[in-house]
């Protein structure tokens, strides 16, 4: 972790520290503890470590793959003007249209990947990994449990990943075969097709 961290901070430092796409317009001052603490409150769980200290330590999101990692709180959002507490809270909502949706408890969308696609992680499992949610052909009234698919074993080696350069979807192939099951949640609206005008 203290090498990942202080490679970070490096890229920070020299300039370098940036998202794949500069849409969300680049990295955002940190957060303080009491910030982050107010996050979990929210969301009513604990984020992992890593996490937390690169919100603290490095940036409040503003840098990653594609369109790069969203403010916890604030910060770099996604075109509806959520950060990812916000994104999960609307995720976590109920949708009497389409009663099949369900969002895991404990994933924290983190990763922007445009079309409605994000890469999250599993803040309640402690190997931490990240799931890459793809609605894009999901059928409306069908199981959501395929548009969960796994992608990194953990938020570290996602990292580390990106730092080295590496594409995710080649390097996670043999990772994503496997979906997760989605916990029966609370439903919500990441497809447009399945909601009313």
């Amino acid at each position: 972790m203290e090498d990942l961290i202080a490679e970070l901070k490096g890229r920070k430092a020299n300039g370098t520290l940036c998202a794949d796409d500069p849409l969300l317009g680049g990295c955002a001052a940190p957060l303080r503890q009491s910030e982050i603490e107010s996050a979990e409150a929210i969301l009513g769980f604990k984020i992992p470590v890593l996490l937390r200290r690169i919100y603290a330590e490095v940036a409040n999101g503003g840098f990653g793959y594609a369109y790069g990692l969203l403010g916890l709180l604030g910060g770099p959002r996604n075109e509806d003007g959520l950060d990812s507490v916000g994104l999960y809270q609307t995720f976590r909502e109920l949708d009497a249209e389409d009663p099949a949706w369900h969002w895991p408890h404990g994933l924290l969308p983190i990763g922007h990947l445009g079309c409605a696609m994000f890469h999250c992680v599993q803040c309640n499992d402690p190997k931490q990994p990240i799931i890459w949610f793809e609605p894009n052909l999901h059928e409306c009234g069908q199981s959501w449990d395929d548009s969960f698919i796994q992608s990194a074993s953990s938020l570290e080696t996602y990292l580390h990943a990106w730092l080295d350069g590496k594409d995710p979807f080649e390097t996670f192939a043999n990772e994503s075969q496997q979906s997760i099951q989605a916990e029966p949640a609370l439903p919500a609206h990441p497809n447009p097709d399945c909601r009313s005008p």
